[in-house]
């Protein structure tokens, strides 16, 4: 499966998504750098049909109705969309996510997915407490357990502070498993992880070990990166397969 995004735009004003071209399939990850708060929801609505672009189009392929978009992308931890409410402890979130999932969903079915996950010690922490790392995995890994769910977009995980190679192999594990894997973060971020990614031994690797992370850490999927048209420049740097261009947002 890809979906494509080309020269999509939306809302008004200082955080409006500027013309942004940008595509993601199946097996791979695509790393998007988009800047200020509003702008990475936006792009993850739109990149998951939840959202028409106010210019621009949404493709799939293959081809598929809007409803059938919506249900096979999952929007992990989008500010005001599919973030968390501050508070609500890990345990709660799990319980919530599995009755989403029509999983069961009892107190013995959260713990046995909390160890599954790596994660049963923070069971009872709120989420804003829970180490980032812990939290990406464990709310995509929830959100891959939705049936349909082929792509998966995480949305701005680097504002919850914590080092990006340490939370990238998270994007990695769900692309080594089929998922279409888009990851909208800020520039600094990419270009931290192009960077590290573009070492002849890659250093990308989690500091706080995961089970499925800790079994996936010395592979490498394919990053794929389509051009987006700049007003200034768009900077090229190499990969781990293939060498395109780092997808920038459109600063028009």
């Amino acid at each position: 499966m890809r979906i494509d995004l080309i020269d999509v735009t939306a809302g008004e004003g200082a955080d409006a998504l500027r013309p942004t071209t940008v595509g993601f399939e199946s097996g791979a990850v695509t790393l998007v750098a988009t800047e200020t708060a509003q702008r990475p929801t936006l792009l993850a609505l739109i990149a998951s049909g939840r959202m028409i672009p106010d210019h621009g189009s949404v493709t799939r392929d293959p081809e598929a109705s809007g409803d059938e978009l919506r249900a096979s992308v999952a929007v992990v931890d989008a500010p005001d969309i599919s973030e968390p409410a501050a508070g609500l402890r890990l345990d709660g979130i799990v319980q919530e996510e599995l009755m989403f999932a029509e999983l069961p969903s009892s107190s013995k079915a959260v713990l046995e997915t909390l160890d599954t996950l790596g994660a049963r010690e923070f069971a009872r922490t709120p989420i804003e407490h829970v180490p980032v790392t812990v939290r990406l995995h464990v709310l995509a890994e929830l959100a891959a357990l939705r049936q349909d769910v082929d792509a998966i977009v995480l949305t701005s995980p680097d504002r919850h502070g914590g080092d990006p190679l340490e939370w990238y192999p998270v994007a990695e594990g769900l692309a080594e498993r089929g998922y279409a894997v888009l990851v909208i973060a800020g520039a600094a971020s990419v270009a931290l992880l192009d960077a590290a990614l573009a070492e002849p031994e890659p250093t990308v690797a989690p500091k706080h070990v995961l089970p499925e992370v800790a079994a996936e850490e010395d592979t490498q999927p394919d990053v794929v990166r389509p051009n987006v048209v700049e007003e200034a420049e768009v900077s090229e740097e190499p990969i781990v397969v293939e060498e395109p261009e780092i997808v920038e947002e459109d600063t028009k």
